[in-house]
């Protein structure tokens, strides 16, 4: 029996981890969804550092239909975590007919990039490059083989297994050819609006946002010993007492936008302008950036107001407090001076601590495509730099 190779070149994280995970089925699927019987389909998975460091889009299916040449594959998907445009679209896939390769971008799929809603798109990709490949294209005939119309009236019935996991958004199929005789077939997420959204939030997972966490031990240590101080004077008690919920809220928010504004321009993580950077990406990286490092923070804010909910819970004497209060207290009460020592201490954290190491913190907020873009225009920046002095030292 014949066999059929599929390549999936991944980056590195996330991507690389979905690949693994859908290995086994995806060979599974491909027997029982295209040519039954016809032929053995095989899968293998290789990593590949320049799909998840560029944004050009051209050199990760170059890179893809280079490794399929030299492993001998048939065919070549890139997965990636890497925003994928056309024109303004958000790109959900798109696929090389010509050179057999496709490539998948992860952040489109939003917060859940699960390796069952990747392995549907995947599949769909490899209908499109192996019928088109193998048979004439006629609407009626290959789209009963999982292959989309060019109908846009007839498409919106096609997508419904897709739009399954694109609940609030629909795809679209664009196919288009060169002068040099390649056609391309892309899926793009409409309306734009929800497609940018899900770019963003697929970013910020792609981030791992739960992994700076352990960043926070020196900003915790002081947030709680500089609370618990302010625990023994009764200000806070009799605040915590006379504010309106509207303000704990007001307090909440300020504190947690104030720590990510700190983190963001004491360790140098947001992007400038520089003429190694288009506006688009740059926003967008920048943006994720904030995402990643507010549920970060909010993280933070939980485990510190549990912390305080147990000290206010220990140490503050109910008799005392109602005595402080001048009225009966209760649960609700405790709430609410757990929540305002918590955002104080939040204050205090944000201002009087560092973060344990700076480049611990950066590669755990970027990605590894956004981590190797940052150092690359590191490296560009400082070379510039190094140039102009050269050309202003007197000779």
């Amino acid at each position: 029996m014949e066999v059929k190779t599929v390549g999936i070149v991944s980056s590195p994280e996330l991507p690389y981890t979905i690949a693994n995970i859908i290995k086994k089925k995806f060979k599974h699927d491909l027997s029982n969804y295209i040519a039954e019987g016809k032929f053995e389909w095989q899968v293998e998975v290789e990593l590949d550092l320049l799909t998840g460091a560029t944004e050009k889009v051209a050199e990760v299916l170059e890179a893809a239909e280079h490794l399929k040449k030299r492993n001998g594959w048939d065919f070549a998907i890139s997965l990636t975590d890497l925003p994928i445009y056309n024109g303004k679209s958000i790109v959900l896939a798109d696929a090389n007919i010509t050179a057999c390769t496709a490539q998948i971008s992860l952040p489109a799929f939003g917060w859940r990039p699960t390796p069952n809603r990747v392995e549907i798109i995947m599949l769909h990709m490899i209908k499109e490059l192996y019928f088109r490949q193998t048979e004439e294209y006629e609407n009626n005939d290959l789209e009963q083989k999982g292959i989309g119309p060019r109908d846009p009236k007839k498409q919106k019935s096609f997508f419904k297994k897709l739009e399954e996991p694109f609940r609030f958004s629909a795809v679209r199929r664009i196919e288009s050819s060169n002068k040099s005789g390649e056609t391309t077939v892309r899926f793009i997420i409409v309306p734009k609006l929800n497609g940018l959204a899900r770019i963003l939030l697929g970013m910020t997972i792609a981030n791992r946002p739960w992994t700076i966490l352990p960043s926070f031990k020196n900003v915790v240590a002081i947030a709680f010993a500089t609370g618990a101080y302010g625990l023994i004077f009764p200000t806070l008690w009799k605040l915590s007492i006379s504010y309106e919920i509207y303000r704990f809220i007001g307090l909440t928010a300020t504190a947690v936008l104030g720590m990510v504004i700190w983190i963001i321009f004491a360790h140098d993580l947001w992007e400038k302008k520089s003429n190694e950077n288009k506006n688009q990406l740059r926003w967008m990286y920048n943006s994720t950036t904030v995402l990643t490092l507010g549920t970060s923070v909010v993280i933070y804010y939980i485990v510190l107001f549990l912390l305080f909910l147990i000290a206010v819970s220990v140490f503050v004497p109910p008799d005392l407090y109602q005595a402080e209060a001048d009225k009966a207290v209760g649960p609700l009460n405790y709430l609410k001076l757990a929540w305002l020592v918590t955002s104080v201490a939040t204050f205090a954290g944000a201002i009087g601590a560092g973060l344990e190491n700076p480049e611990g913190v950066r590669r755990s907020t970027y990605s590894y495509r956004q981590y190797s873009r940052y150092e690359e225009i590191k490296e560009k920046e400082k070379s510039g730099s190094m140039k102009n002095k050269g050309k202003d030292d007197p000779q």
